[in-house]
């Protein structure tokens, strides 16, 4: 998939979201990364190598000091990864969009084993 059709996936998927939860995103930034990540080492239960698909890096909105000026928090999208678990562009449209919403689920304070329970 093209880099544009990519950033259009995740643009809509941040227009789809609830005005609630569009309303407290501030101070975030979206990137992303073209450049292939290497994977994580097996998994050792399963054997399977792991990517990174998505990073969130920030204070989750639960966690942050009142009006305090910080630097802003980064999700970073990694493409070649996403296309590499995908067998094809509806599923990677879908992992997209999965990946989004996992990272701003730790935005907004939900850890990893609460993402799981949620689906993402």
């Amino acid at each position: 998939m093209n880099k544009d059709e990519f950033e259009q996936i995740v643009l809509d998927t941040l227009k789809e979201l609830p005005d609630k939860f569009k309303e407290k995103i501030k101070n975030l930034d979206i990137v992303i990364e073209e450049n292939d990540v290497q994977p994580d080492l097996k998994n050792k239960k399963s054997g399977q190598i792991k990517f990174t698909l998505g990073l969130y890096q920030g204070v989750p909105a639960t966690k942050k000091p009142g009006k305090i000026n910080i630097m802003p928090d980064k999700i970073t999208i990694y493409k070649k990864a996403l296309e590499k678990v995908s067998s094809n562009d509806s599923e990677l449209k879908g992992n997209i969009k999965k990946v989004i919403l996992h990272e701003l689920g730790h935005y907004f304070g939900l850890d990893e084993k609460k993402l799981r329970d949620l689906g993402y």
